[in-house]
């Protein structure tokens, strides 16, 4: 019996290769950057390391290899030389003036913009978009909104998506300053699960989170079974 062309196993087969594929890709996408990086650097201590060489001779006259100090000395001259950058570019004035200059030159170069995301995330400076779980307030009313984190804007302002229920592909995005923020200590497949149940499972994501702090004054509510359960609801007749 000839084999069935779209029987599962042949499905199964495509998607493994496409699986392999894709992992190579990944693997590619997040090896080149960093082998660029390596490269550049190399190239830098290689110049600091020509500068200083000619020192050798005082140190070790009559000797062709450079003299051991060298490599400490060109090794402690490219570390301070990274570190001045970093200070530099911390305060205001210099994050101001490296912002323009990367506006302007860096990210026209090729694979710029792929080296920066690829060395902030893998640093930790960055998360990945979807990665941190939040509520947010964006008008102020006390109406939480479970959202996602995309984007970061410096360190005061994010890129929020709000899914609608039950269709996570759809929702609105809400530019929100950080003291409208509660980070949560939940995952997104959980706070994904929440969304398209249409909020089962919220007590167990906000589990061990501090209302007082972030309910409006004047509503003290507790999560019971599920469900909030605001303290007006004691005066109703039973």
């Amino acid at each position: 019996m000839n084999p069935n062309p779209k029987s599962p196993i042949v499905v199964e087969e495509k998607n493994g290769r496409g699986i392999i594929l894709d992992s190579l890709i990944q693997g590619f996408l997040i090896l080149l950057p960093l082998t660029i990086i390596l490269i550049l650097l190399s190239i830098v201590f290689n110049f600091i390391f020509g500068i200083v060489a000619p020192l050798s001779a005082a140190l070790d006259p009559g000797t062709e290899e450079p003299h051991w100090l060298i490599n400490v000395l060109s090794l402690a001259i490219f570390c301070a030389f990274i570190f001045l950058i970093g200070l530099l570019v911390r305060n205001k004035v210099g994050k101001v003036y490296f912002k323009v200059f990367e506006r302007k030159y860096l990210t026209k170069l090729p694979l710029y913009s792929l080296i920066h995301q690829t060395v902030y995330q893998f640093v930790g400076l960055k998360k990945l978009p979807f990665s941190e779980v939040v509520l947010l307030d964006p008008f102020r009313s006390g109406t939480m909104m479970t959202g996602f984190i995309t984007d970061q804007i410096e360190d005061k302002l994010y890129t929020i998506f709000v899914p609608t229920a039950p269709n996570p592909t759809n929702g609105n995005i809400y530019h929100v300053p950080k003291e409208l923020i509660t980070f949560l200590d939940a995952s997104t497949q959980d706070a994904m699960r929440t969304v398209m149940g249409m909020g089962t499972g919220t007590a167990d994501m906000l589990a061990g989170l501090n209302l007082s702090e972030i309910l409006p004054k004047g509503s003290e509510r507790e999560i019971i079974k599920g469900k909030i359960v605001d303290d007006s609801l004691d005066a109703l007749p039973s």
